[in-house]
């Protein structure tokens, strides 16, 4: 679970960033297309190819992870704007993906502050103060959750939750057909409550944060509230120092290359047929 947490924060983080592009619903896409760049498809196919075989498990954080289908969208729509800017500044390679990899690392060479050695030690300590849940490490939560029946009333409920106290989430989540309710303390190894709140709570890593688990086989969905976490304190040596470094220079790189993805829109549009994507999550994804 803590190994996973860097990953999944940084894939909320991505998404709440990005977004997957402006839609349009008046036009029929074209045929097995998830979005056009340029009027250029944008297929199952690709974004299929670049989902991992095991995706990141159903831990649904408010207003964050949203899904394998719709982050490899994206950055299928990223590859095609990288590489039609590729092509336009001509650079060279064997391949595409060689055309983009020279490309990123063209702009990385040419902003200085997105390299890991350009990092401060005084710039690293704030930054992780600052996103201590990245790192796992967690001493003690306290949560409020909600175990549900029935997926549909589980999502409605993560919705509804966020941004609420604890009696309104507790409140909430009665009248929303919740099967049973509670609060709990999870030690530093989750233990204090079901594993899949503790696996939630550990997700969140936010003081306010919700978060949903599934274990959809069996028909169980949890809905779980942090109110309180506590990190262990850590002694900042050179290994922590680095990983946070590293951490940090890969936010910074990807900001940069969503910034100019972005930038690249004005100039080759982007249109996501929201409705086709969503009947592809409806089909391919297990359940929730």
């Amino acid at each position: 679970m803590k190994r996973l947490l860097l990953t999944v924060s940084f894939v909320a983080l991505a998404l709440v960033t990005t977004g997957c592009g402006s839609t349009d619903r008046s036009v029929d896409p074209p045929p097995n297309a998830l979005a056009t760049v340029a009027g250029q498809p944008v297929t199952v196919e690709q974004v299929r190819a670049l989902i991992p075989e095991n995706p990141l498990p159903a831990v649904l954080v408010a207003g964050g992870y949203s899904g394998p289908w719709p982050e490899a969208l994206e950055r299928a729509i990223r590859d095609e704007l990288l590489g039609r800017e590729a092509a336009r500044r001509r650079i060279g390679g064997s391949t595409r993906a060689a055309q983009i990899a020279t490309l990123i690392t063209q702009e990385q060479r040419s902003a200085p502050d997105l390299a890991v050695e350009s990092i401060t030690d005084g710039e690293a300590r704030a930054w992780y103060e600052e996103h201590r849940r990245l790192f796992g490490n967690v001493a003690q939560a306290d949560v409020a959750w909600a175990e549900f029946a029935d997926s549909a009333q589980a999502n409605l409920a993560l919705e509804r939750a966020a941004g609420t106290d604890q009696s309104t989430f507790q409140r909430l989540a009665r009248e929303g057909g919740a099967t049973g309710s509670g609060t709990a303390t999870l030690d530093d190894h989750g233990e204090g409550a079901d594993p899949m709140i503790a696996r939630a709570a550990f997700a969140v890593a936010a003081a306010g944060g919700v978060g949903l688990s599934a274990d959809p086989k069996n028909k169980r969905w949890w809905v779980v509230r942090v109110e309180r976490i506590s990190f262990k304190q850590l002694t900042w040596d050179a290994a922590l120092a680095y990983k946070v470094r590293s951490a940090m220079a890969t936010y910074r790189q990807e900001e940069h290359l969503r910034r100019l993805a972005h930038s690249l829109r004005k100039t080759w549009p982007v249109h996501v047929y929201e409705a086709r994507l969503a009947d592809v999550v409806a089909t391919e994804e297990p359940p929730r």
